[in-house]
């Protein structure tokens, strides 16, 4: 492989255009966390140790590749791993094939 790349390989189960597991997007991950903070301007950080930025690829792919229907949407805790939650807020994530653009 040549100098500056990196390859990966990955098999995530499409589960149903309605429905998805998430064991698949954890396998072989030791300690995954990450979390979402909105910042005062209207901004959104993210913060995520290695194995967190896996799981999050994983599964943003597995909701890219996996064929979900229009409108499917799952909702998340803004922390996720170890350590203490960040309250009742949370990431909605929902598919969408034609947006609609408010700009």
């Amino acid at each position: 492989m040549p100098p500056g790349l990196i390859k990966v390989e990955l098999e995530l189960t499409a589960d149903t255009p309605n429905s998805m597991h998430f064991r698949d997007t954890y396998e072989g991950l030791k300690d995954p966390w990450y979390r979402f903070e909105v910042t005062p301007e209207g901004g959104v950080d993210l913060w995520a140790n290695p194995d967190g930025f896996e799981h999050l690829a994983r599964f943003f792919l597995k909701m890219a590749r996996s064929g979900k229907a229009d409108g499917y949407h799952s909702h998340h805790t803004l922390e996720s791993g170890q350590g203490p939650s960040t309250g009742e807020a949370e990431l909605t994530i929902t598919v969408v094939h034609e947006p609609t653009r408010t700009t």
